[in-house]
């Protein structure tokens, strides 16, 4: 009798771990905290919930799972947060705002109270986003959510241009799904945020007739792959600049000079503008800085759009630039240009602060690292690249190293190494100090940007068929697939939320699955095994209880 009881008080027990297990897998005993550092850099974790918690509590426990200092002031009206991991608030430029997740309408909402002053209990999720004011004194929600963790929203992912996510593991592959837009070519990148995707096709183009048969569209799919909407881009000829995703519209750049903005729930035309001269047109991506859309023009000027479209400002930095795309940080703003310079400009309209030759042309986009901007340059013989290189530049515009990587108009992506290139000899692998750590040949040339997940490197190769690779941080190459149909790819990977996208001018968008077995419902799988021991623990005492039954018996 005695054993009976212990075995069904073991058979309880194993039952309440599991219910505790899953308990937690779903969240359901902890509040999920964002700190989002407004450059596309964020932080997640979980807080366990205890009675009479505030959110200021749970934000102090975050930080400090997190490793980050908290900065605060006290008064009559509670808690003020001034800074957090270093960063200080800068008011009226940028500071950090508190946000509540509105679970029933799945998004960030305003809190009209401080954390001290807000129970912790039953909230969902909490964030701290460091961000300017609106002139009406709100400010953009954050794009990361409970439900997707790692948006990637414009072409370099973030305002420094790093080309580097959080997420994915390089273990394993799969294809999720592949989508032909079947509106010509796709010669851009995906950006992506919540469970939308935006990609830019070029048009199908009548060869004989000189003329477009369908014009460029902005396509917006879900996760799955399925198409909710197309925007059409009247008058545009081609698109190689990625569009741009903020909280309300997705800004998209075209080569007839002007700027579209279209809502992006609904695809519905948001506001229209353009630049002062042609040129090229618009073949830089833009960011979103200081509620400002920034952009390079064909014209050599960088421009400034508020976010209903008005023209802010306009500075003149060389004759052309062309597809670098902008980067900012600490009201500066850095491209490069046809001229082969590095440009500095102040975000406040007031200029360009200095300038650097680097040489040959800058086509990439500037990375900004904690003490140095990365870019690449590419020289020419007529309309042929024949070398280039990497250049690293202080914030004060002083050269520090160069780096030969032949000809390249490939961004450079941040690493934990160290930044990787990617050119017409594969990939790059350089130090902090400008040495040459690995160098890994691909087969052929690579026209797109690498781009880094959280333990790999991901690039995609311009040839007849093109094919995605990945490489790790060593070097090695970890897989490769093949693209179909056949084609030529100058795209660059986007990663988020585990999935890897890109692009082909076959007209498709890729998702490929980086996520290991394992890792598929992680706590799920602990919840797995640990039932799985309580079983075998059950059926071992219970077969034991047995022997000594019979032996007592005998």
């Amino acid at each position: 009798m005695k054993f009976a009881s212990f075995l069904t008080l073991l058979m309880i027990l194993s039952a309440s771990i599991a219910v505790a297990v899953s308990a937690a897998d779903d969240g359901s005993e902890g509040c999920l905290v964002l700190i989002d550092f407004g450059n596309g850099k964020v932080l997640w974790t979980s807080v366990e919930v205890q009675e009479n918690l505030s959110a200021f509590n749970v934000t102090m426990d975050a930080a400090g799972q997190l490793g980050l200092d908290v900065s605060y002031s006290e008064s009559s009206f509670g808690v003020f947060v001034n800074g957090i991991g270093g960063v200080m608030g800068d008011w009226p430029n940028e500071w950090w705002h508190f946000w509540i997740w509105n679970a029933a309408s799945k998004a960030w909402e305003s809190a009209t109270q401080g954390p001290s002053s807000v129970a912790a209990k039953d909230i969902v999720a909490i964030a701290w986003s460091y961000v300017m004011d609106r002139p009406d004194f709100s400010a953009q929600s954050p794009l990361a959510t409970p439900d997707h963790k790692y948006p990637w929203t414009s072409l370099r992912h973030d305002l420094l241009s790093t080309g580097s996510s959080q997420t994915g593991s390089s273990a394993k592959i799969s294809l999720d799904w592949d989508k032909d837009l079947t509106n010509g070519p796709v010669s851009t990148s995906v950006v992506a945020a919540n469970d939308r995707l935006y990609v830019l096709t070029s048009g199908v183009y009548d060869w004989t007739q000189m003329t477009y048969d369908s014009p460029p569209h902005l396509s917006c799919l879900n996760r799955a792959g399925e198409i909710l909407w197309n925007a059409t881009i009247d008058g545009a000829k081609y698109q190689i600049a990625s569009p741009m995703i903020t909280e309300d519209f997705v800004v998209v750049p075209s080569s007839n000079g002007k700027v579209y903005a279209f809502d992006s729930k609904t695809g519905a035309p948001y506001w229209i503008s353009g630049i002062e001269s042609s040129g090229t047109g618009l073949t830089s991506s833009p960011i979103l800085y200081r509620n400002q859309v920034i952009v390079g023009g064909g014209d050599g000027k960088l421009y400034s759009f508020a976010d209903n479209g008005t023209l802010l400002w306009a500075t003149k930095v060389a004759s052309s630039i062309y597809f670098s795309s902008p980067a900012a940080r600490d009201g500066m703003v850095y491209i490069g240009s046809e001229e082969g310079q590095l440009h500095a400009v102040a975000a406040n309209g007031t200029g360009e602060i200095w300038n650097v030759t680097v040489g040959g042309k800058v086509r990439s986009a500037p990375l900004l690292l904690e003490n140095e901007i990365v870019v690449t340059y590419s020289t020419y013989e007529d309309i042929t690249a024949v070398d280039g290189g990497a250049v690293a530049v202080s914030y004060d515009g002083e050269e520090l190293w160069r780096v030969d990587v032949n000809a390249t108009s490939s961004s450079a992506a941040e690493t934990i190494n160290g930044v990787v290139v990617s050119s017409a000899d594969g990939l790059t692998m350089i130090s902090l100090g400008g040495q040459v750590i690995w160098r890994t040949s691909l087969g052929a040339h690579i026209t797109g940007s690498p781009s880094v997940g959280k333990d790999a490197i991901y690039a995609v190769t311009s040839e007849e068929q093109s094919r995605v690779v990945a490489v790790n941080l060593s070097g090695a190459i970890i897989w490769s697939y093949a693209l179909e149909p056949k084609q030529y790819s100058m795209c660059s990977p986007t990663i988020s939320d585990d999935v890897l996208y890109v692009t082909s001018d076959n007209g498709h968008v890729y998702a490929f699955s980086l996520i290991e077995p394992e890792q598929v419902g992680g706590g799920n799988m602990l919840l797995l095994i640990i039932v799985f021991i309580g079983i075998f623990t059950i059926l071992m005492i219970g077969a034991i209880g047995n022997w000594i039954g019979r032996k007592r018996e005998g």
